[in-house]
């Protein structure tokens, strides 16, 4: 008896958590419905509900994931001196916390994730 090779296990959620985020901006958040997101996943939309009840359940999701990391800078921050220096830091570690918020970076840390990079 020969054995599966294993796939990579798709993370649907987050899939649907970075093309709703695509469309939010791209559309607004008013403007995108559930059954465009599923559609732009090539999902059913019992799929999408699957995961999310709401499309608000989806923004929260996708806010959440901020909290973290902007908590840290923060205490980060608080603890540093108040010197221009400081603020170009914070600035430069901000920016870096919304680029690995944005569903491209995050994509491109799975697939290096997966390929063993």
């Amino acid at each position: 008896m020969t054995a599966r090779p294993q796939l990579h296990k798709r993370n649907t959620r987050q899939d649907i958590q970075d093309v709703a985020l695509k469309l939010f901006v791209d559309r607004g958040y008013e403007h995108t419905s559930m059954r465009e997101i599923a559609e732009e996943l090539h999902i059913t939309k019992a799929a999408l509900y699957y995961h999310f009840k709401t499309k608000e359940d989806i923004l929260i999701t996708i806010s959440s994931g901020l909290g973290g990391p902007v908590d840290e800078l923060i205490a980060w921050g608080s603890e540093q001196p108040r010197t221009m220096e400081t603020k170009r830091e914070l600035l430069r570690r901000y920016s870096e916390v919304l680029k690995g918020a944005t569903p491209s970076s995050r994509s491109c840390r799975r697939t290096r994730r997966r390929s063993g990079h």
